[in-house]
């Protein structure tokens, strides 16, 4: 089963039932406006305080309370972030879980440039009260290459071959894996080749028409 919705995360997470949910898989817009906008990067902004963070925290502080009232008891986070907003994301979903570590995606190459490039990203995974435990071998470093520019169909695209590792990791094929931040489809594509079903959000028009169709297609 795919369900598809094209508005904002939050309005339509308020309509989702209590406990309906097993997994939330998705990779929010967790970047620091006043960093990012060029129209920040001016005199009066080039002091950086803590304060930057009052809007991710406030907006993140709704956004998990609602995404922790819809999953399971038994379900799972995996909430892809960066330095800057782990902390936030861990102290919204301390409470929830019981536990939160923190998982690294290693790309395996870097992106040309200056001095230390990124080659990883990180990932916010936490368990709720009643997970079942899994015996595994495996680490918390995820190697898997990233999608090659000229291949995205949006510009913070996951690799499928990721997402289906994190999936398959925490539900089974009777699960309902959530991603509130659909962008080009690829956890619903991960959850297509796992046998799972999946519920995404979008609200930006061109990615949800982009996810929309490459859904249709995969199926």
């Amino acid at each position: 089963m795919i369900t598809l919705y094209h508005d904002d995360c939050l309005e339509v997470m308020k309509k989702f039932a209590s406990e309906s949910v097993d997994a939330v898989v998705t990779d929010p817009p967790y970047f620091l406006p006043v960093q990012s906008y060029v129209g920040t990067r001016k005199d009066s902004y080039s002091r950086r305080t803590l304060a930057d963070t009052s809007i991710l925290k406030s907006y993140f502080d709704v956004f998990f309370t609602e995404a922790s009232r819809i999953l399971k008891p038994t379900g799972s986070y995996y909430v892809f972030c960066n330095a800057q907003s782990y902390p936030i994301f861990y102290q919204n979903m301390f409470p929830y879980c019981k536990y939160v570590r923190l998982l690294i995606w290693d790309k395996v190459v870097s992106y040309n440039g200056y001095t230390w490039r990124h080659q990883h990203e990180l990932i916010a995974w936490g368990e709720l009260d009643k997970s079942t435990r899994v015996p595994t071998g495996d680490g918390d470093i995820l190697k898997c290459r990233g999608v090659l520019q000229k291949d995205r169909l949006h510009p913070a695209q996951k690799p499928v071959e990721l997402i289906e590792k994190l999936i398959t990791k925490s539900t089974n094929d009777s699960s309902i894996v959530l991603d509130p931040y659909m962008g080009s489809g690829t956890t619903g594509i991960a959850c297509i080749n796992t046998g799972r079903q999946f519920i995404g959000i979008e609200k930006d028009d061109d990615h949800f028409i982009t996810a929309q169709s490459r859904l249709e297609q995969h199926k």
